[in-house]
């Protein structure tokens, strides 16, 4: 039987100030005889923590106030925990701060569990004459997050199968497998199992196998596990396989109805060397001044009709998931590569946007309808570039290689003037690097570098942020709710923490009452260009930047400088696009009604599974970064200090796109300060200065892969300490760890 913890703790509140015996509180609370021992199990537990004083024969005494606090609890990967209060039991009020649980204080909770905790007496005795995070204890566990794990069968030495837990390491035992394998044949592989019986204090969890991924380590098992943490599917149903096949026949004479014929113009798409489906197409014609540019984005909602078994899986999805070397696609690939992707010399069903603009870029007049298309070419960013920088290449080759060279430089020009008009109202333009990570034909990472943001890329970006922009204006001037791509602006305490981080560096801008404009943040990245900060300064803004969201109200985009914004251009990846296009399609054919209710519901949901995408994206990055260095323990490097932390500083390598923690704890020359003011650590005796923007030299000390963590080490302070990359130990120097970094999302 377990022990009704609350209760006891309750019973025990009440008769605080008097002994209590054992016997005495296993009446109050109806415990049976056998449950002696664990109660007394429990009080011991009670002593250790500073709850209780023992009095031996005379029983317990209560020393302290018991507060317990409710909440969902999260595990970090070292075994620890956070609890986030949501309700306090006692009625008191505390500071909203999380709470830190040992893994010793867990009670066999798990990540996600909503828990009752006691507060620990340091915590609230002393607060305000310390600075220690506060801590809990977990006393009982209201509700289970999961009814399954994920993790790695180990053998043990007396044939029991042992399955320990993603990502904290608690073993469950494996009684039985489904499907149909013997449990001897798990060890090495990662599963999922069932759980039949939750972990406690005393006793593992219980459970069975209901499915198996493959051997630890391999890609596409990573990317397996990567996907399930986040509940992210990665097969389809065969309905749903079935319906795509169905839908993905030619586009037939029937099709054309009611649709503008677009074949004659010479739309083209523009994407990465490696991209399957092409949800874009673009063409350009000189006006006068001025010029007018279609936008062709593939019509995906005359495929994948509402409430289709189609439409119930890309909304389960809510985007696609990119990873190094493979995705995980919202629609099936007969679709996203097949009839909706804008292959070349092939008709497409599409939805047009034809813009006219002024001569300085303005845009003064948009059209939308849906149309039939047939792309003249699939063109890669660097082709793109290749012409944009080659004048010769206007001249040579045929005519229709002429044209196409003369339009492309005419969309430069145009993407030029569309950059310095958002520009000119504010919007921030980040210029930080993406991960650009090659593999080997099995998978293993042979190149972690930095993708080159080309004037190519910039082009197609500037015209896909003029046609969301341009459906958003669109569909505001019919209804007042819609599904908008909303950005807040930054809370004003971030802004003057980065003020004065800014101010060490003579730089610096304004923030008022209000809060800050993005015209002050926009000067503050044009003060950076060009110096050692710049990089450093973009990432630190990029952080205090609040996430975008989807939203049925307009409030404008802050990053972006927009006064209505939205995602319509990618529909195959995005379903928050493939909504736009049907919204807009409705109120084309003047049909204004959209429940607003389901619009909000649906706002919520895209927007968690569009953050869903970006952590099981990151983690799998994080992972090759790991795998990538594994092989390069004791090496040297040269790298930049990104950010410092009281516990140490983060290293970003030049030659790799790597970033690892020198800990302060091998910092063994000085004793170090943080100075969070000035973002660095200050030596108390010879007064070194780690500070962001130093350049350094650094040694790899370790690579802990399942932790996602690289730890480096200064070689110039020559301390002694072991190095470890998961499979060997030598001796070395210094060491950290690393930090995955989110990627951008407008």
């Amino acid at each position: 039987m377990t022990l009704p913890t609350i209760k006891i703790i309750q019973e025990l509140s009440r008769l605080r100030g008097q002994s209590i015996t054992v016997q005495t509180l296993m009446s109050a609370v109806n415990l049976e005889r056998a449950d002696r021992h664990n109660l007394v199990r429990f009080l011991d537990a009670l002593v250790i923590e500073g709850f209780l004083r023992s009095k031996r024969k005379a029983g317990y005494l209560v020393r302290h106030r018991l507060r317990m606090v409710s909440g969902p609890i999260q595990l970090h990967s070292a075994g620890h925990g956070f609890l986030s209060p949501t309700e306090y039991v006692d009625g008191k009020s505390y500071e909203d701060e999380d709470l830190y649980v040992s893994r010793y204080r867990l009670l066999g909770a798990m990540g996600g569990d909503t828990v009752t905790a006691l507060i620990l007496p340091e915590n609230y005795e002393r607060r305000g004459r310390n600075t220690r995070r506060r801590e809990a204890l977990v006393l009982d566990v209201s509700r289970r997050a999961h009814g399954r794990v994920l993790g790695r069968c180990c053998q043990q030495a007396d044939g029991q199968v042992l399955l320990y837990s993603e990502p904290t390491g608690l073993p469950f035992v494996v009684e039985a497998v489904k499907p149909s394998l013997p449990v001897a044949d798990l060890d090495g592989l990662i599963a999922v199992l069932e759980i039949d019986r939750y972990p406690t204090v005393q006793d593992r969890g219980v459970g069975h196998v209901v499915d198996v991924f493959g051997v630890a380590g391999e890609p596409n098992v990573d990317i397996k596990m990567a996907a399930y943490r986040q509940g992210i599917p990665t097969e389809f149903e065969p309905a749903v396989l079935r319906e795509a096949q169905a839908v993905a026949v030619a586009v037939a004479e029937q099709d054309y109805i009611e649709r503008v014929d677009l074949r004659d113009l010479p739309l083209v798409t523009i994407d990465g060397a490696d991209a399957r489906d092409f949800d874009d197409a673009v063409a350009l014609e000189k006006v006068g001044d001025g010029c007018r540019l279609w936008v062709a984005i593939a019509d995906v909602s005359h495929y994948v009709q509402p409430e289709s078994a189609l439409d119930r899986a890309a909304r389960e999805r809510g985007t696609s998931v990119y990873f190094p070397g493979s995705c995980i696609p919202m629609l099936p690939e007969v679709l996203s590569n097949g009839i909706c992707s804008l292959n070349p010399d092939v008709e497409r069903l599409v939805v047009a946007l034809e813009i006219e603009f002024s001569g300085n870029g303005e845009r003064i007049a948009t059209k939308a309808f849906p149309a039939v298309m047939k792309s003249r070419a699939r063109l890669t960013y660097e082709q793109v570039q290749c012409c944009l920088d080659d004048e010769v290449a206007a001249l040579v080759g045929d005519d229709a290689e002429r044209r196409l060279s003369s339009m492309l430089r005419d969309m430069q020009l145009l993407a030029q003037q569309l950059r310095m008009l958002r520009k000119r109202r504010g919007a921030l333009d980040f210029d930080l690097p993406e991960a650009d990570i090659r593999l080997t034909d099995q998978g293993v990472p042979h190149y972690v570098g930095r993708k080159t943001r080309l004037e190519s890329h910039r082009l197609i970006e500037e015209f896909m942020l003029a046609a969301n922009e341009a459906v958003a204006s669109f569909v505001l001037e019919k209804r007042e709710a819609g599904l908008f791509r909303v950005h807040d602006a930054p809370d004003k305490q971030s802004m003057q923490s980065l003020q004065q981080f800014v101010a060490a560096f003579n730089m610096g801008f304004n923030v008022i009452d209000e809060g800050v404009q993005s015209h002050e943040l926009l000067n503050l990245l044009q003060q950076a260009q060009g110096t050692e900060q710049e990089y450093t300064i973009n990432r630190i803004l990029l952080r205090s930047m609040k996430q975008a969201r989807y939203d049925v109200e307009n409030h404008g985009h802050f990053g972006l400088a927009s006064e209505a914004y939205c995602h319509f251009t990618s529909p195959i990846r995005r379903y928050p696009d493939l909504i736009q296009h049907r919204i807009l399609l409705k109120l084309l054919a003047g049909d204004y009604r959209w429940p607003n209710e389901s619009l909000h519901e649906l706002a919520e949901h895209v927007t968690t599974t569009e953050r869903r995408a970006m952590i099981a994206e990151r983690d799998v990055v994080d992972l090759r970064k790991c795998q990538f260095m594994e092989d390069k323990v004791g090496l040297r490097y040269s790298g930049f200090i990104t950010s410092v932390t009281a516990f140490g500083f983060f290293v970003e390598l030049n030659e790799f796109f790597i970033e690892g923690l020198v800990h302060i704890r091998h910092l063994g020359d000085d004793y170090y300060r943080f100075d969070p003011e000035n973002h660095r650590l200050v030596g108390q005796n010879r007064r070194q200065v780690f500070q962001v923007g130093n350049v350094v030299t650094v040694e790899v000390l370790q690579v802990q892969a399942d932790k996602r963590e690289i730890d480096f080490v200064l070689p110039a302070l020559n301390n002694t300490v072991e190095y470890n990359s998961g499979r060997k130990k030598t001796k070395g120097k210094q060491g950290g760890r690393h930090r995955g970094k989110g990627l951008k999302r407008r």
